[in-house]
């Protein structure tokens, strides 16, 4: 039987070594191969063929049993970076947006059912800091950024992806029901803006607000605060310092290709 066109121009093996290099992250930085093709739900052969490509080619290392990531990885982002001149219409926005409210800043998007992050601002001190970098990836469905990004999206989308989505309970106050979820998305959509109130961290207030358009690909901006500090306590001015963020950033057209 002959395969539909659209088979026949995709590379299954390419696809499969481009799932070998997703599977590390910093809970998981290194893996044997048995590991990475449970992961990965490869056969063994196959996770093998593709992991010794990436070592060959420089993207893994290999020491005794243990795979791991190389620097080299970083050159793929960076060249996504460059191409959308994150350096000098992003970080400096965030920076000057996130030095006015003394907190960290952070823009992202979905990937897979998850919260990407594109930047992170760079300031000498912030109330909050998760440790997370540009290209980490945090849970959707408890932080403000992954309701907002929720929000982005037509409501049936939403629904969808929040069917696929894990709903771990990482405090007391996480909630667990998809339907109370879907309805603070449908607030958030509403309103323009997403807090959530220590369901991801505990006594951690978080804030997001929109950056794409509708029908763009769907990209915010948001930031955390302590419950009960004093930035915490004035949720009217962070927001509001978040939307001029967005603002100004949605005049540079930085997302309009993502």
């Amino acid at each position: 039987m002959t395969k539909p066109e659209q088979d026949r121009n995709i590379s299954s093996s390419f696809a499969k070594g481009l799932a070998v290099l997703a599977v590390f992250d910093a809970a998981t930085p290194s893996m044997t191969l048995a590991e990475i093709a449970r992961r990965t739900n490869q056969d063994r052969a196959t996770a093998r063929r593709g992991a010794l490509t990436l070592v060959q080619a420089g993207y893994l290392h290999q020491k005794g049993r243990m795979l791991s990531l190389t620097p080299r990885v970083l050159a793929l982002a960076g060249g996504f970076l460059q191409a959308k001149q994150f350096g000098r219409q992003v970080q400096p926005v965030l920076n000057q947006h996130a030095r006015k409210l003394d907190t960290e800043l952070s823009l992202a998007t979905l990937d897979q059912g998850r919260v990407l992050l594109l930047a992170q601002s760079t300031t000498e001190r912030s109330p909050v800091t998760y440790g997370f970098t540009a290209g980490a990836h945090i849970p959707l469905v408890h932080t403000s950024l992954g309701r907002m990004l929720m929000a982005c999206l037509p409501q049936d989308e939403a629904t969808k992806l929040l069917a696929t989505a894990q709903i771990p309970q990482h405090t007391e106050q996480s909630l667990t029901s998809a339907e109370d979820i879907l309805d603070r998305v449908a607030m958030a959509r509403s309103q323009g803006y997403c807090l959530t109130d220590s369901e991801f961290e505990p006594g951690i207030i978080g804030y997001a607000v929109p950056l794409s358009r509708p029908g763009q690909t769907p990209v915010v901006v948001g930031s955390s605060a302590p419950r009960g500090s004093e930035l915490g306590e004035n949720s009217e001015a962070l927001l509001q310092g978040l939307q001029i963020c967005a603002a100004e950033l949605r005049q540079s057209n930085v997302v309009e290709d993502l």
